[in-house]
């Protein structure tokens, strides 16, 4: 009985240790859920404007990402969701559920919505980033322990995510 409890003891002091990091591991695949949703959007609505030949729109907003709300739905800078739609505002292509948990930010940095042109092109004069933290998590690597994420997107549509606590010269991950 005696060997039993210590057995009990010993693993609820490990499961009690363990408990931060799963959290910390929890919060960091939130954040990049929700930066894989919005890069997953944006590729999606290049290839929409590629495949249509025509102008497409890709926006963050916090609007419900429906077909009712293609016309109203505005563009925000740190919207909760994404919608692709036709640039003239009458087709609903596609939209996200939620992109963030309410832990997770998106910065836009000023961007809320991007034009794909017939050949793939933005509509951006210069590169913009979109940048997802966790300020509930803690402060970013290395200072934090959350893994911040960017996805850049150049004037001429090409879409990466990247990795700002990174570093190393040559490193595919870097910003």
């Amino acid at each position: 009985m005696v060997e039993l409890m210590i057995a009990i003891a010993i693993m609820g002091f490990l499961l009690v240790m363990g408990i931060p990091s799963f959290t910390g591991y929890i919060q960091n695949s939130r954040l990049r859920g929700a930066a894989e949703s919005c890069l997953a959007g944006l590729q999606r609505a290049r290839a929409e404007a590629v495949r249509q030949n025509s102008n497409i729109q890709f926006i963050l907003t916090d609007s419900a990402a429906t077909a009712a709300n293609v016309a109203i739905a505005a563009p925000l800078a740190n919207g909760r969701n994404w919608m692709i739609r036709s640039a003239d505002l009458t087709t609903f292509i596609e939209g996200s559920p939620q992109i963030t948990q309410a832990t997770v930010e998106v910065d836009g940095g000023g961007v809320s919505g991007i034009t794909f042109n017939g050949l793939g092109r933005s509509d951006l004069a210069t590169t913009a980033t979109l940048q997802f933290s966790n300020p509930t998590g803690g402060a970013c690597a290395p200072a934090g322990p959350m893994r911040c994420l960017n996805i850049q997107i150049t004037v001429g549509g090409q879409i990466r995510m990247c990795d700002p606590a990174i570093a190393t010269a040559g490193d595919t991950r870097q910003c």
